[in-house]
Parts: C-alpha cells; structure tokens; sequence
C-alpha cells in the first residue's frame, strides 16, 4: 500500500511540473509574458491563467488539436495523449485576446469540438457512451 501511495505522488508531482512545457503560443507572442502567464497557471494548478485556454484530455484516446487565432494566423498543431493538461495562451502584440477557433480531432479523424473558445475556459475531454468522446466546456 505504501508503495501505491508513493507511485501517486510521483506521478501528481510529475504532472505539476509537466503543464509548464505545454503551453502553446501565437507566432508573434512576447515569450517573457508567456512564460510569466504559464508560471501563474501552473500555481493555481488546473484553473486557467491569466489570457489562457486549458485543454485536458480526460478520455482514453488520444486527440490532435489544431487552433486559429483572432488575427487569422494558425497554431502550430499538437497530439494530446491520454491524460495530458494543455494551456494556449492568448497574450500577444501587447494584448488579451478575448478568443480563437478551436478543432478538436481523434487520431483516427472522428471530430470532438469545433468552436470559438473564450479566455478562461477549459475544454475537456471526456469519454462519451461507448467508444465515443465529447468535449465539455466550463469556465472559471
């Protein structure tokens, strides 16, 4: 039983040091602020920073994520495994941006969330009946 609980530890404290790597930026971002805005949301632990979205997958399969910002310009697309916590930051040219478009699609191309996401929201995704995923959107 000790060894269980310490396995638990080390792997929530792996977890806490692994969303500062994750966070994922507008090609002309300041990367002082960024790194200021990932520092915030990793202290509050799962409440999205200041200008961030979050993206948790919570689901047994893994998801691509692909992004548009405001200004029209694309993000890079990133592979979210299972268990994985996401942050897109929405600090740049001096600004919050209030939102981007979002596309949420499974490895094998089965679509799960496409949408405007605001600031401070936290889309999850979560696994649905059988063998099927759905993203659920809350905010802070």
């Amino acid at each position: 039983m000790k060894i269980k609980s310490l396995l638990l530890a080390c792997s929530l404290a792996f977890m806490g040091t692994a969303v500062a790597a994750n966070v994922h930026v507008h090609p002309q971002a300041n990367a002082n602020a960024v790194a200021a805005s990932a520092e915030k949301s990793v202290k509050n632990n799962m409440v999205p920073g200041y200008c961030q979205i979050d993206l948790i997958n919570d689901s047994y399969d893994n998801v691509t994520v692909y992004g548009r910002f405001d200004d029209n310009s694309y993000m890079s697309p990133f592979n979210m495994y299972t268990g994985e916590l996401h942050a897109v930051d929405l600090l740049y040219y001096g600004a919050c941006h209030p939102y981007m478009y979002l596309d949420i699609v499974t490895f094998s191309g089965y679509h799960i969330y496409s949408g405007y996401t605001r600031v401070g929201q936290t889309v999850r995704v979560v696994p649905y009946l059988k063998n099927q995923l759905k993203a659920e959107i809350s905010s802070k």
